[in-house]
């Protein structure tokens, strides 16, 4: 009587495992029919996608190596406009020497002349302004 009583109290604990479990199996069921139809829409789209990805990983990298080839150039540009800048600053500071010596001589002689030619001018328009009178001294 033991084992029968054992038998039933294990029957009905089974039955009640059983209904609880019930619920649980019906959401179980119901999430794996989601999981299938997520996975199917994936699996039809996913070339699709993969397509895509590598579309714009190709026009990433061309526009990465348009933009490096780009950024050279400008380096470039830019080397040979500091070394033409500095180029012109020497040749500036070079005519700025050889013009300064000749250039102070040519106005220091020219600055003679003047006064020369002024002077010349003054002792002429002395001697004409008043005939017959001798020059001041």
């Amino acid at each position: 009587m033991f084992l029968e009583i054992v038998v039933t109290v294990m029957a009905v604990a089974f039955l009640l495992f059983a209904l609880f479990l019930i619920p649980s199996l019906l959401q179980l069921r119901r999430t794996a029919e989601t999981i299938a139809v997520t996975l199917h829409a994936l699996n039809e789209n996913l070339p699709g996608i993969l397509r895509n990805l590598e579309q714009i990983t190709a026009n990433i990298n061309r526009m990465t190596s348009t933009m490096n080839r780009q950024v050279e150039d400008l380096s470039d540009s830019f080397r040979k406009l500091h070394k033409t800048v500095i180029f012109l600053a020497d040749l500036g500071q070079i005519a700025q020497e050889g013009i300064r010596i000749p250039f102070l001589n040519t106005v220091t002689s020219l600055a003679a002349v003047v006064k020369g030619v002024r002077v010349f001018l003054s002792v002429l328009y002395e001697n004409h302004e008043q005939p017959g009178r001798s020059p001041k001294k």
